[in-house]
């Protein structure tokens, strides 16, 4: 599964060294992870999945999200858990059919910080997480969630910059935009330019893009 270029760019942002540290999370979760950062009502801010592409279409076709124990612990808990000691019910046969897929083993981790989750849920073919894997994911964990509330709460877009942001999200032009919001096109531009800055974004659609996915606009 390939990365987009905006998720490259905001791994980078909150994740120092992101490409060893994904190395890192590939070597340990031999059949995949997923990585989700402000995890705020059952959506997060960012998102990575590694799970084989099968998987993900059957647990999207499946609605597997509602009835997942694992999603229910993630929700509900913080800390680490290995799948196979999770408390809650597996009703839907969520976890057995995830074995079919190479999903045997696994382990989930939260970390809360600001009101919002960020969670990494690992797997593997062979084995249990040793519990020096399951400490060190716990540490990263942490450190990321941290991070990402910290990268968070420094943007701070204006209202302006944000209305200006959410009117090029409809497909608008600069022109039509700068119209809408009841301002000259100069001015519609400094408070792009200046969101793009906040967002370390290196143009319109970047700035756009990563301020949707944030859940900004």
């Amino acid at each position: 599964m390939t990365i987009s270029v905006d998720k490259i760019e905001m791994i980078d942002l909150v994740i120092p060294d992101h490409e060893r540290e994904l190395e890192v999370l590939e070597d340990i979760g031999n059949a995949g992870f997923i990585l989700g950062l402000g995890l705020k009502f059952g959506k997060p801010d960012f998102a990575l999945n590694r799970y084989p592409d099968a998987w993900t279409k059957k647990y999207e076709e499946e609605n597997y999200f509602f009835g997942d124990p694992m999603t229910l612990w993630t929700m509900n808990r913080t800390g680490s858990v290995r799948w196979s000691a999770c408390e809650f019910e597996d009703m839907r046969g969520v976890m057995d059919e995830a074995r079919k897929h190479g999903l045997a083993y696994g382990a989930t981790f939260v970390e809360v910080v600001k009101g919002k989750r960020s969670f990494l849920s690992i797997g593997r073919n062979d084995r249990e997480l040793t519990d020096d894997e399951m400490a060190m994911l716990m540490t990263r964990v942490k450190s990321w969630a941290s991070l990402f509330a910290n990268y968070w709460k420094t943007v701070g877009l204006t209202q302006g910059e944000v209305d200006a942001l959410a009117s090029l999200k409809m497909g608008t032009n600069q022109d039509e935009a700068a119209e809408a919001l009841k301002i000259s096109r100069s001015a519609l531009r400094q408070r792009i330019t200046t969101a793009q800055v906040k967002l370390r974004a290196p143009n319109t659609v970047s700035a756009v893009a990563r301020a949707a996915q944030m859940g900004i606009i």
